[in-house]
């Protein structure tokens, strides 16, 4: 995946309200000036923005007339660790989904994406495999880290848990569901749920996996110029 525009350099300064982030610029004609910086990822963002002075990338688009308070940058990436970049932008996550399952799934076909079900849902990608089978695909993009272990959820989310039930409902009606993990940093060896922050969500996978639900971790590494797939990666749980 590339970037539209070349990425900004920035240092974080703070964040306020989950979607807000003032960062100091460091090139460019702005260098030097503070500037708030949408933040499209609602999480806690552990291990990618713990304290003041985190190198940021942030994307920038052109002024908008009909809307003058709106951002004129989002926050794409951060540097928590020298040389370890995370995407903590979850918007992206679909279509490095896409990347992944064309690359770990050959043969799949891509059929619709936020695809509604019998149970009232939107999964994220319905593909067909070279069977002909259904498969209902939904994406998580994680960014939190311990260890070599990169963990979901980075906060509690009974959204995902309702998404696990969901695709467990598909297996029951006779299609196959995929759980794809995006991990938007290369320095992870698997992926695992993060018990310390949503007991609830292991039980979940495990009823999960029990019902059918496959899964899947693809690790990816941003770069100034995009986002590269790095490899797969096993959801251990």
């Amino acid at each position: 995946m590339k970037y539209n525009h070349p990425l900004v350099p920035a240092l974080f300064q703070r964040r306020e309200k989950r979607f807000s982030v003032l960062a100091r610029i460091l090139e460019g004609p702005e260098e030097g000036q503070e500037v708030w910086s949408h933040c499209p990822n609602p999480g806690r963002l552990t291990s990618c923005l713990d304290q003041p002075g985190v190198p940021l990338y942030l994307s920038c688009a052109p002024e908008n007339p009909r809307n003058p308070s709106s951002y004129r940058f989002r926050t794409e990436q951060s540097e928590p660790l020298s040389g370890v970049r995370v995407g903590i932008n979850p918007l992206r996550a679909n279509l490095l989904a896409v990347e992944a399952i064309s690359a770990f799934r050959r043969g799949w076909r891509l059929d619709g994406s936020e695809v509604a079900t019998p149970g009232g849902s939107r999964i994220d990608h319905l593909f067909t495999d070279e069977a002909g089978r259904r498969w209902f695909v939904e994406v998580k993009s994680v960014t939190y880290r311990e260890g070599e272990a990169a963990l979901f959820p980075d906060a509690v989310s009974e959204r995902a848990i309702r998404h696990l039930e969901e695709l467990s409902r598909l297996v029951a009606g006779g299609d196959r569901a995929l759980l794809l993990f995006v991990v938007q940093r290369d320095d992870c060896r698997f992926v695992a749920p993060a018990d310390s922050v949503h007991p609830a969500y292991r039980k979940a996978l495990v009823s999960a996996k029990l019902a059918g639900v496959e899964f899947l971790g693809a690790v990816f590494r941003p770069e100034m110029s995009g986002i590269v797939m790095a490899g797969e990666c096993p959801v251990l749980f």
